[in-house]
């Protein structure tokens, strides 16, 4: 088995592509078992708990829209060769994404992590929902077979929060600043969205180890 924790952010267009590569690399290795673990990691920790207008998000972080339509022209077209057509102009939110990752720790105790980030990822970057709303969440959650009130019991729940803020922080503590990050049984750190390929070279080597 190969063991793969993916440190990622709900709102980082550069993890849905990540994720896109790493699902594409891992169909190749058909008879091999893997071992996906999304952990969290904000890129904005201090955002608002409601989040904050789009247009105002993207100005204090790019500068202008100019300078933001520039970078996100970029993704855009790395997006198409995913199968990814980002609607970033739906986007009307910025979201605060802590609740996301709180959404994905229960979909980890239920095996479900892939196929609701995939899910975050989409209502998010495809349908410019607010994946900070604990309306949306749910929603997300009962596509999945998640139940309500055991979803709206675990958002009220504070005793999960701190827990999951300690694992960001173990993550800056390692030296990890920037998502995607892909650390593959344990050992091996990989930074940002690899191509297809670089994933296949590194799983054929680990694997040509065990057989």
């Amino acid at each position: 088995m190969i063991k793969i924790d993916v440190f990622s952010d709900t709102v980082c267009p550069w993890c849905y592509i990540g994720k896109k590569r790493l699902d594409k690399a891992i169909s190749k290795f058909s008879h091999e078992e893997f071992k996906i673990t999304w952990r969290p990691f904000q890129l904005n920790p201090n955002m608002q708990a409601d989040g904050m207008d789009r247009k105002e998000y993207l100005v204090s972080k790019f500068g202008s829209e100019d300078g933001a339509n520039t970078v996100y022209e970029n993704i855009h077209n790395e997006g198409l060769k995913e199968n990814i057509d980002f609607q970033f102009d739906k986007i009307q939110v910025t979201p605060n994404s802590f609740n996301s990752h709180r959404l994905l720790a229960l979909a980890y105790q239920k095996n479900l992590q892939n196929d609701v980030i995939e899910d975050l990822f989409q209502s998010y970057f495809l349908k410019g929902m607010d994946i900070g709303d604990p309306t949306i969440l749910l929603d997300i959650a009962k596509n999945h077979q998640i139940n309500e009130d055991e979803f709206k019991q675990y958002l009220t729940d504070k005793n999960n929060i701190e827990p999951l803020a300690n694992e960001e922080l173990e993550a800056r503590r390692m030296g990890i600043n920037s998502v995607p990050t892909f650390i593959v049984n344990q050992q091996l750190v990989i930074n940002g969205a690899q191509q297809v390929e670089n994933f296949e070279l590194i799983f054929s080597k680990i694997l040509s180890k065990v057989h």
